[in-house]
């Protein structure tokens, strides 16, 4: 019988390690709720990944931080602050002004 899926997954994790954004993510995303407190108690994203990275916590770049915080915490909360579009009323028909063309001759007008 097959292994289940835990078990395959384990066998493939211990014979194909994670790539090194793998390991980032996983790094952000462990240290999330941290990171997102510092920043709302108003502290800059340049100085909490100085903060990490100096205590050897993250260890890749200051653009990837910012891409990470970009996706994970600003993105979720522009979509949250979303309003609802307001129903909008029939716009009452115009009447025409100005020239219509009319393809019928008048031959009153013609004369």
């Amino acid at each position: 019988m097959a292994h289940s899926l835990s078990a395959r997954i384990a066998e493939r994790v211990s014979k194909y390690p994670a790539s090194p954004r793998e390991r980032n993510r996983a790094v952000f995303l462990a240290l999330l709720p941290e990171i997102r407190q510092a920043m709302d108690e108003g502290w800059s994203v340049i100085t909490i990944w100085r903060t990490l990275h100096a205590e050897q916590k993250v260890t890749f770049s200051y653009q990837a931080f910012r891409l990470y915080v970009k996706k994970w915490i600003l993105a979720p909360a522009r979509t949250r602050t979303g309003t609802t579009p307001l129903p909008r009323e029939p716009v009452p028909a115009k009447g025409t002004t100005g020239f219509t063309f009319n393809p019928v001759p008048n031959k009153e007008e013609l004369i």
